[in-house]
């Protein structure tokens, strides 16, 4: 593992930079080296031998977010696991500017984040701040009454909680906790002495909004917990003014848990509440959420989707099951289009709806894209040998997927190393995918489409971006979201897929209608022109074999149209 050659000085604090590019290394030492003891690591798996190495000394952590090996999703994910580490903060880097990135990270439990290009002022300021807030977690610890707020200090709270549920058995009670959404920016805006007096304020406030508050407890820097007699009903507009009227602009969210169990620590009960809060970060309508038996269900199950899902693509859980695209002028099949599968060895057959939203959110979603793609490489190689038809397949790229500058090298290595022709091989990506980074999604699929392969717009009609990606983005073919199918059958008006099929005929795209279950829908879209037709009326999607099958026999339960 790359270290700095500087001999330690034990006057300064230690920070740890994973960045898998050596000149921002270079560049980040060079910064930090004066005030700090540096040590580096050029991958997430190095960055994590370091973390537990020098977890003592160690201030902040500095993580990129996609490296080679283990990227920063997965170093957070593990890093959240081990409870050593639960008070040892990570500073993002990244040159994403998706919101989706950002929310991703703070899930596993990132502290900050920091903009490449670097600003030097800035950087420090962060550091330095994510220090301050630490330690000054740390010292909470330590306090029975919080000085700033007044509030209990969570030691204390989580005694005089469980106190009062024991001197009291019987009686219904609920936990309240607050917090303040991206409160270290907040920080960075008006600075540290206008945001604790924010803090005090707050913390006055709730406790005389909330009906028959017990105890309050400052548990971690700015979220609070309350202790209240049980409310029935929806009580909460008592909550609705207490961020207004002057305070500085930061959303304030609250988890309750209610007909809390007297035999659970109390810092169970806190952390349900924490889990419905969770729920609503980064809903700008949504200020209340309530914990439920289903949130805990959820996340035991999420946690047990993360934990197996390297397994999974190691053992061969996920299994490619593949959908016919019908091509209506030969009335045969013309394609079909890959899609995953999962029978989890503990949980069962596992929704994709479940599973590929986590994976996006951790970041494993590129792991499982690849294994899919060669799945389907694999796959087009054994038809081609066994002297089957052969049609294009298609496989959908995660947004996350176009982040890596070498996708298109990547996907052309793969596909010739199964000797595969490339305009056997689609890719499709979501019209939103298309829209979060024009430019750079722009570029990727130029290089890919100049390599031969076929580029499909998927969803089209789901969103608003849809005709700047037709006109700014190299594609061959324009999927029409079943939304549009449906809605054209409800109302027996099928004016809007007439003109999505006449603005595709203009810009040269073949198109596809997905998610067709009637002979009348078939027939309609085969007079509007549609090229293909892909839904459960032709076939369901299929695993290989019966895919195969399919290949050679073509449908049994459709009459052609």
């Amino acid at each position: 593992m790359p270290s700095t050659t500087e001999p330690k000085n034990a006057t300064k604090l230690t920070i740890l930079v994973v960045e898998d590019n050596e000149m921002n290394r270079e560049i980040l030492v060079d910064l930090l080296s004066d005030d700090y003891n540096v040590l580096e690591a050029d991958n997430g798996l190095t960055g994590l031998a370091a973390m537990e190495a020098h977890a003592d000394e160690l201030s902040v952590i500095l993580l990129d977010v996609y490296m080679p090996e283990c990227n920063g999703f997965e170093f957070l994910e593990r890093k959240r696991r081990d409870p050593r580490y639960d008070s040892l903060p990570v500073i993002v880097m990244t040159a994403s500017s998706t919101v989706t990135d950002e929310i991703r990270c703070l899930q596993l439990g990132a502290s900050d984040f920091i903009s490449k290009p670097y600003n030097t002022e800035v950087m420090k300021n962060r550091i330095q701040s994510i220090i301050r807030l630490r330690s000054a977690s740390s010292m909470l610890h330590r306090l029975e009454r919080d000085k700033l707020t007044g509030l209990f200090s969570k030691e204390f709270f989580f005694e005089g909680v469980k106190a009062e549920l024991a001197a009291h058995l019987g009686e219904p009670y609920d936990i309240v906790v607050s917090d303040v959404e991206h409160f270290r920016r907040v920080i960075d805006r008006y600075g540290e002495e206008r945001c604790d007096a924010f803090l005090a304020t707050l913390a006055e406030r709730i406790t005389k909004a909330l009906p028959d508050m017990i105890l309050g407890g400052r548990i971690d820097y700015d979220v609070f917990a309350f202790l209240i007699r049980h409310q029935d009903g929806d009580w909460t507009a008592s909550l609705d003014a207490v961020a207004e009227d002057g305070l500085i602009g930061a959303s304030v969210k609250y988890g309750i848990m209610t007909g809390i169990d007297p035999h659970l620590p109390v810092s169970t009960l806190c952390d349900r509440a924490g889990m419905a809060l969770n729920k609503i970060r980064g809903q700008y309508n949504a200020r209340v959420a309530w914990y439920n038996e289903d949130l805990l269900k959820n996340q035991l199950r999420d946690h047990i989707i993360v934990e197996g899902m390297q397994d999974a693509i190691s053992r061969h859980e996920f299994q490619v099951y593949y959908q016919p695209k019908h091509d209506v002028r030969k009335n045969r099949i013309g394609g079909a289009e890959a899609l995953v599968r999962w029978t989890h060895p503990v949980l069962g057959f596992i929704s994709p709806g479940i599973f590929i939203p986590l994976f996006e959110r951790n970041g494993f979603i590129t792991s499982l894209d690849r294994y899919i793609m060669e799945e389907v490489c694999i796959e087009l190689k054994r038809c081609r040998e066994e002297g089957l038809p052969t049609v294009p397949i298609s496989v959908n790229l995660s947004r996350m997927n176009f982040d890596n500058p070498k996708l298109a090298d990547e996907i052309a290595a793969m596909a010739d190393k199964y000797g595969v022709d490339h305009n056997l091989l689609h890719i499709e990506l979501t019209e939103s995918a298309a829209g979060d980074d024009p430019k750079s999604v722009a570029a990727l699929l130029k290089q890919m489409h100049d390599a031969g392969f076929v580029i499909e717009l998927d969803d089209f009609g789901s969103g608003y971006s849809a005709l700047a990606s037709l006109f700014t983005l190299s594609l061959d073919v324009m999927k029409m979201d079943m939304s549009i199918i449906r809605h054209a059958a409800q109302a027996s008006n099928y004016s809007l897929a007439r003109y999505a099929i006449m603005l595709a005929e203009c810009m040269k795209l073949k198109t596809v209608a997905e998610g067709v279950e009637t002979v009348d829908q078939a027939s309609a879209l085969k007079v509007l022109g549609c090229d293909y037709i892909q839904g459960n009326y032709y076939s369901k999607p299929l695993p290989r074999e019966e895919f195969e099958k399919y290949l050679v026999e073509g449908p049994r339960n459709a009459t052609a149209i």
